[in-house]
Formats: C-alpha cells, structure tokens, sequence
C-alpha cells in the first residue's frame, strides 16, 4: 500500500502547474480505501475539505460515511448530537487530505 501511494503522490506533483491544488476527493464512501481518488481542483479552490458523518452508541460505532472534495472556502461543519456526528477538517496543500480524521477544523488562512 505504501508504495501506491508514494507513485499517487509522485504522479500528482509532476501533473499541471505549479501552484495547482490536487485534494483526494470521494462522496460518501464507508471506507477511506475508496477515498483515494486524486483531484485536480479549480482555480478558486483553496481548501481539500474532509467530512465524516458518525453514529455511534456507547462505544460501539454503527456507521460512518467519508465525504472529501476541493473547496473554495473551509466549511464550519462540526456538530455533535448524542449519538450522530459530523466533523469537517480543511487544509491547503495538495494531497493533505490522505486521513479520514478530522478532529478539529483549522482555521482559514
């Protein structure tokens, strides 16, 4: 795996232009295996966004879907319920969005 990801990361720094931003995008997927698809994103885009939508009940995790895309600006998505949550994290280098965890949003810059 490791090795893949070295030729995904090796592969997008030699795509395009130099500012260009890539993000890994994926919509709803149960797994971050399946988020691995490389993205070229749009001038105005600024931010690799990751979200994850969670239910878990006393410890125990009952589904999680992993949402990542380009943005051009960093949401203010987190939101805690009981037992439903839903976390978004920014950045703004390419390919800083390989994790599924995103534990606080960072601020824009």
């Amino acid at each position: 795996m490791r090795t893949i990801l070295v030729v995904l990361l090796a592969a997008a720094l030699c795509m395009g232009q130099a500012h260009a931003l890539y993000c890994f995008t994926c919509e709803w997927e149960s797994s971050n295996w399946k988020c691995l698809n490389l993205t070229k994103c749009t001038d105005e885009d600024s931010f690799c966004v990751t979200s994850i939508a969670a239910i878990d009940v006393v410890g125990w995790k009952l589904g999680k879907k992993i949402n990542k895309k380009c943005s051009p600006h960093c949401p203010d998505s987190n939101v805690h319920m009981g037992i439903a949550s839903y976390s978004t994290s920014c950045c703004k280098s390419s390919l800083c969005n390989l994790f599924a965890i995103p534990t606080s949003k960072s601020p824009p810059q």
